[in-house]
């Protein structure tokens, strides 16, 4: 999406992107508006930590901050928090070894341990970190907390949720433009009909269209979505062994992590349909990457991008 040959202004200020809801975006775009989702729209930048080109223009931080806040006070409302002081006092030593590690530690962090056997974690946008306790449970030991933990930062620092939520409206922004354009030209003949023909007409314009939107957004489900998640996982599980060394954890109790987990969930569906990448190609991928820093030494585990680290194991 982003395209460095080309970079045309977004005619849209910060402050009214922020208020701009998705319905009258896609009027403006309908309308032939200034906003343009393909060549190279501005808004592009390369993320430091990964080295990787990403689409940041349609939403803002601050805006996204915002939703995410709402979401936090929410999930913490209506999900039930642990109230045994060891598992948050646990989390919190781990989160704040990993965040200096990822050189974050400047910045306030906020944790929540939820009563729950549920194996899982999550982290929103403004450093806001959810643990299960089912997930704390599942470890083996403080490395592979910290390697969960690594992970979600990882998040944080690849910008992924800013990154996915302005590809998807992007796309859905563009869905929509594509249907208006469908239905038009499937139905331009239909003025020169009359009576039950010309009506006949704009019902299988109207189907073809909305047959046509359905096809567009499996394609677009399929060829962006999905694998951009995918890559956003695998991108974290990397950062969060390089955080993980940093912070003095084991890194390799992140392979262990994911190879329990791939024991633990044996039936998966196919990855093409999934959001995350299978958990024993997640282990294989990170024991590749950890033999790889540590046979490079001194070079190993450096402050290059995550691009550039994985060009250097492939040389």
């Amino acid at each position: 999406m982003c395209n460095h040959d080309h970079h045309e202004q977004l005619n849209v200020d910060d402050e009214t992107r922020e208020i701009l809801n998705r319905r009258k975006m896609i009027q403006a775009l309908a309308a032939g508006g200034t906003i343009a989702i393909t060549g190279g729209l501005a808004g592009c930048a390369t993320n430091a930590e990964t080295g990787a080109s990403q689409f940041l223009g349609l939403v803002s931080e601050g805006a996204l901050n915002k939703m995410a806040a709402q979401s936090w006070a929410q999930t913490k409302s209506k999900e039930k928090l642990s109230t045994d002081p060891r598992y948050l006092g646990r989390l919190q030593n781990i989160g704040g070894r990993i965040s200096k590690g990822a050189r974050r530690d400047h910045q306030p962090w906020d944790y929540a341990v939820f009563d729950s056997d549920v194996k899982n974690a999550f982290v929103l946008p403004g450093n806001r970190v959810g643990f299960y306790k089912g997930m704390m449970d599942f470890a083996d030991n403080d490395d592979q907390i910290a390697a969960v933990m690594g992970h979600e930062v990882g998040h944080v620092a690849g910008q992924h949720a800013r990154e996915r939520v302005n590809t998807q409206m992007a796309g859905q922004l563009g869905l929509a433009v594509g249907g208006v354009v469908g239905a038009t030209q499937l139905g331009k003949n239909c003025k020169t009909m009359a009576g039950t023909e010309r009506n006949q007409c704009y019902q299988k314009a109207n189907r073809n269209s909305q047959l046509l939107n359905a096809a567009m957004g499996m394609g677009f489900t399929l060829g962006v979505v999905l694998p951009f998640s995918r890559k956003h996982e695998s991108q974290s599980d990397l950062l969060g062994a390089r955080y993980m060394q940093r912070s003095g954890y084991n890194p390799h109790e992140a392979v262990k992590l994911w190879e329990k987990m791939a024991e633990a969930s044996p039936s998966r569906q196919p990855e093409i349909l999934s959001t995350h990448p299978d958990p024993s190609r997640r282990a294989r991928d990170l024991h590749n990457y950890i033999k790889c820093q540590e046979r490079m030494g001194s070079q190993g585990w450096g402050d290059n991008t995550l691009k550039a680290a994985l060009k250097a194991c492939e040389a």
